[in-house]
């Protein structure tokens, strides 16, 4: 009863705004005696207790603004974020002994705006059914991982409409981006730079979410390059719950590098995994644990992954089917106007270990189409191809993968280049045409063939 009743009195002290629709900037709170904002003599705000930003006020940030944290000290928001300052302006700690925690936005309707701001050392998390966050031209640097466990920028509930792009996420303790697993959240994440994050080496991806429900998740042009890290990897995106999904995950045109792998999908998933361009990501101890560029786990049997142009080079496993028999297309060119119709165009470098390749692993017993792909042999005959991919020619119970005819074939080559051979445009070996090549593989242009990477 004594603990109780202390814990009401803290409750009691801590300062709360009155929800009338105000906005308060942190020089207004520095002249609320109860708010525990003080303005320090260089100019800058520190904040020494926790304090509440109630529904309907508006908490901002302004230009030049310093915002110091001291330890273990929680800012929680319960109407509007606008910390998207014209100019810049700074979040970060009061001390190098201080270990604050961060800010705690979880209003039912609060919405968030981050722009232009740097955040060091402290963590954000964010979600409410109808409210939806906005981070652009930001930077999160070594987030210390004490207010949330999913991440840097983090998700506590369902919500859609989040957007974060053009942000720089730098060698903070845990991931970068994430979100519970019981809370899907509808978001993209577009033209972001990810190096060296979760340097504290645990099981977790840069990139960490939870897909269901009928949210939609967007991750684009995004460049995730890890520490060499042997347990982080790049994108991980999972439905480990078994939650219903008609949503569906784009994961396209991101360069990812040196992680402890490249994509895995876990669970039951719709996804689409083109244009990606994965290096080296092979820090896996032991290879039976990861070391894929592209890795899909589903006991369910029920998810649909979608796999075209992209470049796999130097992982462990180029990319393995680890259980289960889910809907897998990396290559389907029989019918160009089936509903399942795919180029392929995935091109497979380097991947092995202990001097084997290993291009294709399928551990599953469902059958896979990887029609169109350039293999890792000298020559893309069947004979070559199947030393690089392990399936139910190597083993009766697992699935068969279907690989011919493959990306080299200098029959379509012949014809394409005879179609179409100098009107400047590119043409890959489908006979397909962009103004530019749109993934790398080969292609014909101005009646020549050409490798692009």
């Amino acid at each position: 009863m004594i603990m109780a009743a202390m814990a009401l009195a803290v409750s009691a002290d801590e300062f709360t705004t009155d929800g009338s629709g105000k906005v308060y900037t942190f020089n207004a709170l520095s002249q609320i005696e109860a708010s525990g904002v003080t303005l320090q003599d260089d100019g800058s705000y520190l904040v020494s207790t926790d304090f509440t930003v109630a529904a309907g006020d508006v908490l901002k940030i302004e230009s030049g603004d310093v915002i110091k944290m001291g330890h273990n000290v929680t800012v929680t928001i319960d109407g509007d974020a606008d910390f998207a300052p014209a100019d810049t302006a700074l979040i970060t700690r009061d001390a190098e002994t201080s270990v604050p925690r961060g800010f705690w936005m979880l209003g039912e309707n609060g919405n968030a705006n981050l722009k232009n701001l740097r955040v060091e050392y402290v963590g954000i998390v964010f979600g409410g059914l109808n409210s939806s966050l906005h981070a652009e031209g930001c930077t999160f640097t070594l987030y210390n991982g004490k207010l949330s466990s999913s991440g840097t920028l983090a998700f506590n509930a369902s919500c859609d409409g989040n957007v974060i792009e053009n942000c720089y996420f730098v060698e903070n303790t845990l991931n970068a981006i994430g979100n519970g697993a019981t809370n899907p959240v509808g978001i993209t994440i577009r033209n972001n730079v990810l190096w060296h994050n979760v340097t504290a080496n645990r099981n977790k991806p840069q990139i960490n979410l939870t897909c269901a429900g009928d949210y939609d998740v967007y991750i684009e042009g995004n460049q995730i390059i890890g520490g060499q890290y042997t347990l982080s990897g790049g994108i991980g995106v999972s439905n480990m719950m078994g939650m219903g999904h008609t949503g569906k995950v784009y994961i396209e045109n991101n360069y990812i590098a040196d992680n402890r792998y490249g994509i895995t999908t876990i669970g039951s998933i719709d996804a689409v995994i083109r244009g990606n361009k994965m290096v080296n990501n092979c820090y896996e101890t032991n290879p039976n644990n990861g070391g894929s560029c592209i890795s899909v786990y589903d006991g369910s049997s029920t998810s649909n992954v979608y796999i075209e142009g992209n470049w796999m080079e130097g992982g462990l496993w180029g990319i393995t089917i680890v259980t289960g028999a889910p809907n897998v297309n990396l290559g389907k060119v029989d019918d160009p106007t089936a509903q399942d119709y795919n180029p392929g165009n995935n091109t497979f470098v380097n991947n092995g270990f202990d001097g084997q390749r290993y291009d294709l692993f399928n551990n599953g017993t469902g059958d896979i189409w990887a029609q169109g792909n350039t293999w890792n042999v000298d020559e893309q005959t069947q004979e070559q191809i199947e030393e690089v991919i392990y399936h139910q020619a190597d083993d009766p119970s697992k699935g068969l993968v279907i690989f011919m005819p493959a990306h080299q074939d200098d029959t379509a080559v012949d014809e394409v280049s005879a179609a179409q051979p100098t009107d400047g445009l590119y043409y890959n070996l489908m006979g397909q045409p962009s103004e530019a090549p749109v993934a790398p593989g080969i292609y014909i242009h101005n009646g020549k063939k050409i490798l692009v990477k």
